[in-house]
């Protein structure tokens, strides 16, 4: 089956984990945040954790719309952090965020 963010064919909790790498926050520029925030929550839908890597923008500057997303997601009850890793393709983009659903 194919989907496409923002509206995925899978059904409610299909999968455990779901992961955006190189999409999300990256073309910030092209995608407004209502975008990002349908795909994070529709990702959430049907994984129970997300993750989103990496968080800068194509000029490599951290996404306008990490915080706000992350202050929107801890408002809803997500357990939320950013964490680093090991891979860095773009200069300081080296950090991922994790998403989780309440326990």
């Amino acid at each position: 089956m194919v989907g496409e963010l923002p509206a995925l064919g899978f059904a409610d909790g299909q999968f455990q984990l779901s992961v955006c790498s190189h999409f999300l926050f990256l073309y910030s520029d092209h995608l407004t945040y209502e975008f990002h925030r349908l795909s994070v929550f529709e990702m959430l839908r049907v994984a129970n954790e997300v993750r989103i890597f990496p968080l800068l923008t194509l000029m490599l500057e951290v996404s306008p719309y990490v915080q706000p997303l992350i202050s929107e997601l801890k408002s809803e009850g997500f357990a939320v952090s950013v964490e680093k890793v090991g891979y860095e393709l773009q200069r300081g983009g080296n950090e991922m965020l994790r998403i989780q659903k309440a326990a």
